[in-house]
């Protein structure tokens, strides 16, 4: 008996199923998954052919980023070392800091650089069309 319901119970719930997503003739429903009006509308408009550039833009502003947070670092390093008093312990804690913000800054250009170099080398295209956003004036 366990072994029939088993095997009915799928062909009754498929058979059950409502029309909740029937799509209506009659009505013009806007059948759209894209909010055209809302802060993402620019995502509605995702191709194959403008994926690359969206990947592109994200891509540089990881970039960007990296090398704002390793400024930052850089900056921290800086400042620690002018409050360190002379302290020995202190300046080279701040001198590691330096020492690790420079070395994040070289990994950011030559990660940036070579993956240029490999797109173009792939004939894919480059990261040099880098636009920054500007804020709109009230």
């Amino acid at each position: 008996m366990k072994k029939y319901l088993a095997l009915l119970s799928p062909i009754v719930y498929l058979s059950l199923a409502t029309s909740a997503f029937a799509q209506d003739k009659s009505a013009s429903v806007n059948n759209s998954l894209c909010d055209t009006t809302g802060q993402f509308s620019a995502l509605c408009g995702i191709t194959s052919t403008n994926f690359g550039s969206i990947v592109g833009a994200i891509v540089q502003l990881i970039f960007v980023v990296a090398v704002i947070v390793a400024l930052l670092y850089l900056v921290y390093g800086g400042f620690r070392w002018l409050v360190s008093g002379g302290d020995k312990s202190q300046v080279a804690a701040a001198r590691e800091h330096l020492v690790a913000a420079i070395i994040g800054l070289v990994i950011i250009f030559l990660s940036y650089f070579i993956l240029n170099l490999l797109l173009t080398f792939f004939r894919i295209g480059s990261l040099n069309t880098l636009t920054i956003p500007t804020i709109p004036q009230v």
